[in-house]
């Protein structure tokens, strides 16, 4: 005979880690994006793009959509950043997205 099969309780804790660990790396993945840390801010032109392009984005954990909770001039490393901060309305992870404000150039 085989292996005994896995308990009940054996299988959904092994489905707890393995969910828990797909979400680090989610959110891994997220700081890696573009927004997700101050070396990698979205630029945009305009303070007015930062909370539309912030709600734009969806949740990078479920998928559902943002709410922005509000939005600040930050400095970091010498440079000014804007900030959102954000709640998923599904999971209700909270993050900040960071955003540059570079205008475009007119010759």
């Amino acid at each position: 005979m085989g292996g005994r099969a896995r308990s009940k309780c054996s299988s959904e804790r092994a489905a707890a880690i393995a969910a828990r660990k797909l979400v680090r790396d989610r959110e891994r993945l997220a700081r890696l994006a573009e927004g997700g840390s101050p070396e990698r801010p979205i630029v945009v032109v305009s303070p007015a793009e930062v909370e539309v392009a912030a709600a734009a984005t969806p949740c990078p954990l479920c998928g559902a959509s943002l709410r922005v909770l509000d939005h600040e001039a930050i400095v970091v490393d010498g440079e000014r950043l804007r900030v959102a901060r954000t709640i998923c309305l599904s999971c209700r992870a909270e993050r900040s997205t960071f955003f540059a404000l570079r205008p475009i150039a007119v010759h």
